[in-house]
Order: C-alpha cells, then sequence, then structure tokens
C-alpha cells in the first residue's frame, strides 16, 4: 500500500512533522520502566506507568465510566482497515484474527497501576473515539467507532463482556485514510456526544429521524446516542482530533495543521485546505503560536479546581511529533479566550514518546494514551514501513494532589440574558437562539451584536452565527430588522435565499461585487432586472459597469441561470468597444506597458516603507508571493506630461544580489516624450525601502516628458524595482491600479464575448483572452522515475547546512513556492502551511521538492475536466458555488467551469506539480532553499 502527498509549487506533507529531524526514529525501544525515567514533568507533579502492552497494545483514545474506570480502545491493525474478506457478518462487528479492542483498566487496589483488565469488545477494526454509556436496561456498555460505523457495545447478562454490537450511525468514511477517521467522542452536558471527523475521508450519514449530513474531511459533529439524529456541529480545520469542555460548557478541539486548538463556535466555519472563507468570516482563533509541530493529538481544559486555583484556565495538548505534552495558559478577552504559551508540561529523553489523548479521571489524575512507536506519521513513509511497531502501548498517569471538582454548570441560556453586562451569559443565549431561533428575538440579538465590543471575536461570531439563523428561519425578520448597520448587509451575504437578495438590493447602490453576485444568484427576476438596471446606467463609467456586469455574470451562472440573455450581451458588446477606444486613443490609463492581460506582468501597487518613516503605496515590479515573481520583467511608461522645474520621487528595489557586482538592468529614466531622448537615468538602492531622488528639469523649458520604470533583471533573488512619491503629482502611481482595472475589465469581456460578438470586435478583445490553462500532468516513465531517484541521491549527498545561503533560500521560496504556501504568515493559501515543516528532515522534503509524484495524498489528487467544446483544465477542485465549478491549476490561476458545460470530470493520481525543480533550480540554489525551509 502505497500513501500519498500532495504537490503544486511545492506540495510537502505536513499532517505530521519529525521531532528529531528523522522520519523515523532512530533509536530502539524502551522498556516501560526505562521510558517512565526518560519522562520528565512540570515541577509538582509524579508520572507512574497505569498499564503497557501486552495488556494493551496501540491506545488511542481514552475515556472514564461513572465507576472510574478507565476504557481504552486499542488496535494492531492500523494503519491498515481490515478486507472485507476477514468480516464476520456484513456490518463487520468482527474481524478474523484481529486483538483490535476496547479494554477497561481499573486500579482495585489503588498503587497507581491498573490491576483488573476487561476486553470487553474485541474483534474489531481500528477502534477510536470510544465513550463509556449505556442504556437503563444493560449493565454495561460504550459507543465507540469500530470501522466503518459508529456502534453500541452492551453487556446485557451482566458478565462484564459485550454480547451485544449495534450499528448506530454509518458507514461512514475510511478508505482514503485510515489516519483520519471518527474519534474522541466526548458526551456534552446537553445530552449530545461530540465527535471529531479526519482528514481525507468523506462521510454521508443520517440518522432514524431521516435528516443527512455530508462530512467532507475535517469537521466536527454531534449525535443522539440513541441513533436517532446527527448533525455538523462545525465545518473545517484539517484534522481534528481531540475534545474537551470547560466548565462553561465551551467545546474545544484539538487540530492537526491549521492551529494547535480552538475554541468551537457551534455553526462556525473553519479554515481548511483552499476552502473559501464563508460571507460571515472564519471563525475566530484563539492561538497564534504552533508549539512547534502541526501535528497535535488530544486535549485537555484544566478548570473546577481540579489541580487546585493555580491551574484552573489552562489547557494540555498531546504533540505527539515533538514527544511533548504541551501546556497553554488562556486568558479571557470578555468572552473570547487568548492562549499564552507556557514551557511544555512533559518532555522525553525517548523520541518514542507519543501522547495521543489525554484524560482527567475522576481521581484528579492526567492520563496519556502513549502511541508508543518509532514512526508516528501517517504520510512520511510507506505505510508498510517495516519501522512501524504495532504492539507496544503505554498509558501514563501524572499525579497532583486534586483540589475540589465541581461539576459542570453550564449557564442557563435564556433570551433575557442578550441584555446582560455579562459576556459569557450573552454568549450562552446567542448560542441557544442560533439552535432553536424565536421570531421575535431578531432585534434583542442585533442589539447585543452592535453592543458588542470588537475585541470579543467570539461573542461576536456568535451573535453574527444566530442572527443568520433568524434570518434563515424567519425571511419576514428582514422587514423587521435596522437597515442601517454594515453588519447585517454582511450576515445576509450568508443567507441564501430570495428575500436576502431582495433585502440587499433595497439597500442601494453597491460596487461590492460579492453583494452583487449574491443578489443575482438568489434573486427573483424581477429583483435581477432591478439589479441590472442599476448598475447599467449610462451616466456610470464604463469600468465601473463592466465590473457590476461581470458580477451579475457569476451569481446567474452559479444561480444554474444562462447569463447571455440578449440585453446582457448588448451591454457588455457597447462596454468593450467604449473600453477599447479609451485604451486604443490614449484616454485610458496614465501607465501602460505589457499588452494583453498582464498575466505574466511584473507590475504591482504594494505597501512598502520610505526612508522618512512613511508607509505608501509603491509601483512595484514584484508580486510576492506568485510564480516566478522575480524572474518577471518588464517595462512601465506614464503618460507624457509638461516638464517641471524640479522632479521628486522614492525609489526601491535591487541590481542583484548583496556582495556582487550592481548590474544596470533595473532603472528609472526620464525621456522626451517626442523624440524618446534620454533626460534622466537612476538605479535601484539596493534596498527594500524606498529612498529619495531629486531631478533638476531646468531648462527644458516645458517640454513633454515621461517617466519610464524598467525591470530586466530576470534573477530569481534581488531583481526588482519601485516607485513612489513622485512630485509634483503631475503623474501618480496609484493611477496605475486604474489602468490595470481597465485590461481586467477587457480580459473578461473577451472571455464572455467570445463566440457571440461581431468579428471585429473579436479582433479588438482577443490580445485580453486569458492564456490557455497548463497541460494536465502526465504520467513519467520507468527511466524518469530511475532519473530523479539519482538525482535526489545526488543532491543529498553533496549537500552541506554550513555552506547553503539562507537569505537567498528565503527568495527562492518566495519566488518558487510562496504562490501555494504560506510560511510565517507570507504566501498563498493553495496548498497547506509550511509553518513548523522544518522538523520533516532532508530526506522527505528533497523527495517532495524533486519528485513530487512519488506520493501524492488522495486530498490533493488532480482533477480533470473535459468540456463539452473538447477544452480540457485540470486542478484542484477547490469550491462548488452553485452550478459552478472552481478548479485552481498549477500556475495559481482559478477557472469557474458551468456545470452544464462540463463533458467529464476524473481523479487522477497524480501532482499538480511536474517534477522539474530539479532543472528550474539549480544544485546550489535547491541547497539553499532545503536549509531555509529545515530551518524553524
Amino acid at each position: 500500500m502505497k500513501t500519498a502527498r500532495p504537490a503544486i509549487a511545492l506540495w510537502l506533507i505536513f499532517l505530521f512533522l519529525s521531532a528529531d529531524e528523522r522520519l523515523v526514529r532512530e533509536s530502539e525501544p524502551l522498556s516501560p520502566s526505562d521510558e517512565l525515567a526518560a519522562l520528565h514533568v512540570t515541577d509538582g507533579f509524579t508520572i507512574q506507568l497505569f498499564a503497557a502492552e501486552p495488556v494493551i497494545n496501540k491506545p488511542i483514545n481514552l475515556a472514564f465510566d461513572e465507576k472510574g474506570r478507565l476504557w481504552v480502545s486499542s488496535t494492531t491493525e492500523y494503519p491498515y482497515a481490515a478486507d472485507k474478506s476477514r468480516w464476520s457478518d456484513k456490518s463487520g462487528s468482527r474481524v478474523d484474527g484481529s486483538v483490535d479492542a476496547i479494554i477497561i483498566l481499573e486500579d482495585t487496589d489503588a498503587d497507581g497501576a491498573a490491576d483488573k483488565v476487561i476486553r470487553f469488545a474485541d474483534g474489531l477494526n481500528i477502534p477510536t473515539g470510544v465513550l463509556p454509556w449505556h442504556r437503563p436496561e444493560h449493565h454495561a456498555g460504550c459507543i465507540a467507532w469500530s470501522l466503518p460505523y459508529i456502534r453500541y457495545f452492551a453487556d446485557t447478562t451482566g458478565d462484564g463482556g459485550c454480547d451485544l454490537r449495534e450499528v448506530l450511525y454509518g458507514p461512514m468514511g475510511f478508505e482514503k485514510d485510515t489516519h483520519g477517521m471518527c474519534s474522541s467522542f466526548r458526551l456534552g452536558p446537553d445530552g449530545w456526544i461530540y465527535a471529531t471527523h479526519g482528514f481525507n475521508n468523506i462521510s454521508k450519514v443520517a440518522g432514524t429521524d431521516g435528516h443527512e449530513i455530508e462530512l467532507t474531511s475535517g469537521n466536527v459533529f454531534r449525535f443522539r446516542p440513541d441513533g436517532s439524529r446527527i448533525e455538523i456541529y462545525t465545518k473545517g480545520q484539517v484534522n481534528p482530533f481531540g475534545l474537551a469542555f470547560d466548565r462553561r460548557a465551551n467545546l474545544y478541539s484539538a487540530d492537526c495543521h491549521t492551529a494547535p486548538v480552538y475554541q468551537l463556535i457551534h455553526g462556525a466555519e473553519y479554515p481548511h485546505f483552499s476552502k473559501p472563507e464563508p460571507a460571515i468570516g472564519f471563525g475566530p482563533k484563539m492561538i497564534s503560536h504552533t508549539h512547534g509541530s502541526t501535528g497535535i493529538c488530544g486535549i485537555v481544559y484544566l478548570d473546577r479546581n481540579i489541580w487546585g486555583t493555580a491551574f484552573n484556565d489552562h489547557i494540555l495538548i498531546g504533540n505527539p511529533v515533538n514527544s511533548t505534552v504541551n501546556h497553554d495558559m488562556i486568558e479571557y478577552t470578555g468572552s473570547t479566550p487568548v492562549a499564552k504559551q507556557l514551557p511544555d508540561f512533559i518532555t522525553s529523553d525517548d523520541s518514542w514518546f507519543r501522547p495521543v489523548d489525554l484524560q482527567v479521571g475522576p481521581d484528579g489524575a492526567l492520563y496519556i494514551a502513549d502511541f508508543y512507536n518509532r514512526i508516528i506519521g501517517h504520510y512520511e513513509v510507506p505505510l508498510d514501513h517495516p519501522g512501524r511497531d504495532r504492539k507496544r502501548g503505554r498509558i501514563w498517569r501524572v499525579i497532583k494532589k486534586a483540589g475540589v471538582r465541581i461539576p459542570i454548570a453550564p449557564i442557563e441560556p435564556t433570551t433575557a440574558n442578550l441584555k446582560s453586562d455579562n459576556p459569557f451569559q450573552i454568549r450562552a443565549a446567542a448560542a441557544k437562539l442560533r439552535e432553536k431561533p424565536e421570531a421575535a428575538s431578531i432585534n434583542l440579538l442585533h442589539n447585543a451584536l452592535r453592543s458588542a465590543p470588537e475585541s470579543d471575536s467570539h461573542l461576536q461570531h456568535t451573535l453574527k452565527l444566530a442572527v443568520q439563523a433568524h434570518l434563515e428561519t424567519f425571511p419576514e425578520s428582514f422587514n423587521a430588522i435596522d437597515q442601517n448597520d454594515p453588519q447585517i448587509a454582511r450576515i445576509a451575504l450568508a443567507v441564501p435565499s430570495k428575500e436576502s437578495a431582495e433585502f440587499l438590493l433595497d439597500l442601494g447602490h453597491s460596487d461590492d461585487r460579492e453583494r452583487i453576485t449574491h443578489i443575482a444568484r438568489f434573486g427573483s427576476e424581477t429583483v435581477t432586472q432591478r439589479l441590472i438596471r442599476m448598475h447599467t446606467m449610462p451616466n456610470r463609467p464604463a469600468a465601473d459597469q463592466v465590473s457590476a456586469l461581470r458580477a451579475i455574470v457569476r451569481g446567474l451562472e452559479e444561480g444554474g441561470i444562462n447569463p447571455r440573455s440578449q440585453d446582457l450581451m448588448s451591454q457588455a458588446t457597447s462596454l468593450a468597444t467604449i473600453l477599447l477606444d479609451k485604451r486604443e486613443t490614449g484616454g485610458g490609463p496614465d501607465w501602460t506597458g505589457l499588452t494583453g492581460t498582464n498575466a505574466e506582468s511584473p507590475w504591482i501597487l504594494q505597501k512598502r516603507k520610505c526612508a522618512d518613516g512613511i508607509e505608501t503605496e509603491v509601483l512595484s515590479s514584484l508580486r510576492r508571493g506568485e510564480r516566478r515573481a522575480e524572474q518577471r520583467t518588464g517595462t512601465i511608461r506614464s503618460k507624457p506630461f509638461p516638464a517641471p522645474q524640479q522632479l521628486s520621487f522614492y525609489i526601491c528595489g535591487h541590481r542583484g544580489v548583496p556582495g556582487q557586482p550592481a548590474h544596470e538592468k533595473n532603472y528609472v529614466r526620464l525621456v522626451d516624450s517626442t523624440t524618446g531622448k534620454e533626460i534622466h537615468r537612476t538605479y535601484p538602492p539596493r534596498t527594500d525601502v524606498c529612498q529619495p531622488v531629486i531631478w533638476d528639469l531646468t531648462g527644458l523649458n516645458g517640454n513633454t516628458v515621461r517617466l519610464e520604470i524598467t525591470d530586466g533583471d530576470k534573477g530569481k533573488a534581488y531583481a526588482w524595482l519601485g516607485l513612489t512619491r513622485i512630485e509634483p503629482p503631475l503623474i501618480s502611481v496609484t493611477s496605475f491600479k486604474r489602468g490595470n482595472e481597465l485590461d481586467e475589465a477587457l480580459t473578461f469581456l473577451a472571455t464572455y464575448l467570445k463566440v457571440s460578438a461581431p468579428a471585429d470586435l473579436r479582433n479588438r478583445l482577443s490580445p485580453f483572452l486569458p492564456p490557455a490553462p497548463p497541460t494536465p500532468p502526465r504520467q513519467i516513465s520507468e527511466a524518469e522515475k530511475k532519473r530523479l531517484d539519482k538525482q535526489i541521491t545526488n543532491r543529498l549527498a553533496s549537500f552541506d547546512p554550513q555552506k547553503a545561503d539562507l537569505s537567498k533560500g528565503k527568495s527562492i521560496f518566495k519566488t518558487h513556492c510562496a504562490i501555494c504556501h504560506q510560511r510565517n504568515g507570507e504566501g498563498g493559501l493553495i496548498g497547506p502551511q509550511l509553518d513548523g515543516i522544518g522538523k520533516r528532515g532532508t530526506q522527505r522534503l528533497a523527495e517532495d521538492i524533486l519528485d513530487p509524484n512519488q506520493n501524492v495524498d488522495a486530498n490533493f489528487y488532480v482533477t480533470t475536466i473535459v468540456k463539452k467544446d473538447g477544452t480540457t483544465t485540470a486542478g484542484f477542485l477547490t469550491a462548488e458555488r452553485g452550478e459552478i465549478l472552481i478548479l485552481t491549476d498549477a500556475a495559481g490561476q482559478s477557472h469557474r467551469i458551468p456545470k452544464s458545460e462540463v463533458e467529464k470530470r476524473q481523479t487522477s493520481t497524480l501532482s499538480l506539480m511536474p517534477p522539474v525543480f530539479g532543472q528550474t533550480l539549480s544544485e546550489a540554489d535547491f541547497h539553499d532553499l532545503l536549509v531555509w525551509l529545515l530551518k524553524e
């Protein structure tokens, strides 16, 4: 069996990173007693061994019952799902030869170690998510996942073992990834069972009430223990694993990759790969640090004086990648929690220590499931790697004298609490009203939202979700709510109804494209006609009309409505003629450069600082975060203007790599607009900070001149320049934006009118048609595969970190990788964030860079769409908006494809990134990039 990993620009796998820079631990396993000696815990605590192999094998989830017994899900089958040929029945309730089990451990003599063991349910298939619970008529039982179902296991006879196995929900997804299945079952104070749905799998499941949900990759969901109903609690996150409630019944999750911990808000959406941000915004974060790893498992919230008042509002998180238990203290801004990093609670000298789940027992001790293993990552090496340990596992007990435990007493969520001064009471009331809207409460909610401090992000988001639920449930609420609040307009964009469309239209004219698109998608025919008339008034600037037309067309497409009506096409034809005439007669932009769509133009407006401390817009040739940014070249010219007595400006940029002789490829010059004769020339100052320049133009007697900015350096780093703050303001760099928008408008019109415009107009628009999408990836030959393997070996053999250049590596990353990947807050988010990637190790990083097709993860397979007109587009299917598919190609370009135009859609196991970095990166550049990626 092969694993998979994604690649586009630089698809580096992320879910687990190697703590000691080796994918496979080079040490040998220790005995439980020797591992205990290698564990170090915060002062004031001691660690005991509670249980170990062979009593248990690989523990995944822990839970306590009302008798104080510890229930453990234990596996040796992981990471392989048992083949169906081994199933004893059609639901797979038992697997032939499997020793996977749910085990009950009890310390009957109070010495801190388990001395009574009950194999409650055996023959299972990678059990996770165990939760002790049983019906009144049964003696004992639990609800747990054993693929592919959430099941109820019960002891009906009183002999201590399970004799009833009943399917509650499922089947649920496991086929793509046994690493990301259902887990972390927690009984909430409301009687629901809360659980996580992991990375990569897709599950469509319903309760006996018929309500069906679809879970795609990371989600948190909840279900009734009787099998009656299942619901999505929050959407998003990449691979949540671990849930915990605090004393206020707030729910926290640990998540691999996006952030170590979230306080979850019911109904909120959280970031996921390429996931578009919802109109209401992503649920807010509570943590800004990563604990040095994205592989986070298991979470405990300490409060209720479990360890005394000094430990109230502290969080412990299992970090199996770094072999630590991380520690955070929670501070509140209103009702919003903010995590402050503390020194690790537990560290280990044994890198096999893998804390995957944490639970506080009724005795006040912390119990840790240790998946003890040479390899923790599911992806870094093949699943059949011989180094994977399949049998060893430990459970540790961490002791501190417990305080007095206070039972969870949730705040009573009454509507009256919306007027409270206590932000926690307001949140509780809003959360309850989101679940059970009341028509009369809409204005109370709205008033609470307007009064909520901006700093209390969790309260604000909870109130927004509650208002959204009321507007969806009671459409007439749009007539009762105050229309003057811009927050309501934003929330209305999250309400998919004709009432929301009419409400937004009645607010009056707006150039907000998202609003226009929403109205066109959901509005009635009458509303749509009003919208079109509002935005196509002849007295409005043509560029503004095109912007609105583009948004209207998008909305109609997403609603499955033909966007090429006679009126819209006629309007588009007229606007195209006007804008082409404007551009071609010189009445267009103040700055002109490359023709066509500017797809490869380097020019862009961006914020930069000047030497006098002012930050301003700079016309720059560095499109930060885009592919081959510094390798792009070009000249941009201003329109002619009369020469003043003196001309000043600020300039920034580079003339080659620092320490090497300066070249003359990048410069700003002033030329006579009639003769083309050069009057002045200035080179960039070799710094990112803009420096002042003054030209004396005495004697030009008002001759007409123009500015030219040239980036002629094709280098991969230190190969750009920028200009700003021209005085006197006869020409402005900010006017570049208007010119760029003109070309964008013509690109849209060229595409929209591609087959219907008159022939002469089509010819004039043809330079603005977007480039064809990149060729779909192809399978590489055996010979090419051998060449790549040899290249990886050779480049690693010559790699010397001491000789590599960190600063160059950073620049190479920006040029080649940042279009898709973000690190330290910079770059794109098409692919996974790379914070913490340095702990992956040289071997794996080299493979990911040079041979991205080696193991492509199923979540990142390439989708190829063949349209009915015969054209083909390949990329990642990043979103579906109504009747539109949105595909992102290898160049990072987004394509909107109507479902009605799709002839065939297929998925391949290839990476979207071609294996060409061995040719595009020299050996030295590769080493510079590698050392920068390895650096924390």
